[in-house]
């Protein structure tokens, strides 16, 4: 009698084995299976694109249905929202993908010119201003730099303005030095003459607040940037 229960028993077992049986391993194997399809989704879903020229973060923003907040939150290597470079692979976030709120980290002060500049973007033109003569103040930066450049529009504004307001209008703006660039840093932009490792020189109306005298200097690349 024992011994056809042992049978019996092992028949069972063995079914389970031969047909799928419901058994802890086949159990663990299934969800191995099931978190690898998973995965596999995700990284299928990822969209990656490529930074090109005139690129900025609102226009990449709105081919992709979502908001240029969201991709500056989703890719720590953009230190700020007006500021990408051509050749950059950004992330674009999915919808219900939840991301840390990297605006609210910046000091006040970057937060509002940060916001102010997407502003100016989402109402901008889709075509650049005029670029014909100077409408600039003479003897000042911006008057300088517009002679240096002929090509770029009237509508910069001020020194220290004139990436966020390149970029909102097109024109290609970044971090890397270029000759014939114009260079920009807190309230004051320069025409880039040479580039040698990580300085550049610039020529310059206006600095020290000596309107209409040329100035040149070699500074630090890395404190400027740039309008190609």
């Amino acid at each position: 009698m024992q011994s056809k229960i042992g049978l019996v028993a092992l028949g069972v077992m063995a079914s389970l084995v031969l047909f799928g049986g419901d058994t802890a391993e086949a159990k663990s194997a299934e969800t191995e299976k099931s978190e690898t399809k998973s995965t596999k989704k995700v990284e299928q879903k990822k969209v990656i694109v490529t930074v090109k020229a005139g690129d900025t973060l609102s226009d990449i923003a709105t081919k992709h249905k979502t908001s240029y907040i969201r991709i500056f939150n989703a890719n720590e290597s953009i230190q700020n929202p007006d500021m990408i470079d051509i050749g950059w692979k950004l992330r674009i976030p999915s919808a219900k993908e939840k991301l840390p709120n990297r605006l609210a980290e910046m000091p006040a002060a970057t937060q509002v010119a940060v916001t102010s500049a997407a502003a100016y973007q989402s109402t901008a033109s889709t075509q650049r201003g005029s670029s014909a003569g100077n409408t600039y103040a003479y003897g000042w930066c911006t008057w300088y730099a517009k002679e240096m450049r002929p090509d770029l529009p009237n509508n910069l504004g001020n020194g220290g303005q004139w990436v966020a307001n390149a970029a909102a209008q097109g024109i290609p703006t970044g971090s890397t030095p270029r000759v014939g660039a114009i260079a920009e840093e807190p309230g004051h932009v320069a025409y880039v003459e040479a580039v040698n490792g990580g300085m550049i020189t610039i020529s310059e109306m206006g600095y020290n607040y000596s309107p209409g005298q040329v100035n040149r200097r070699t500074v630090p690349a890395a404190n400027y940037r740039y309008i190609y």
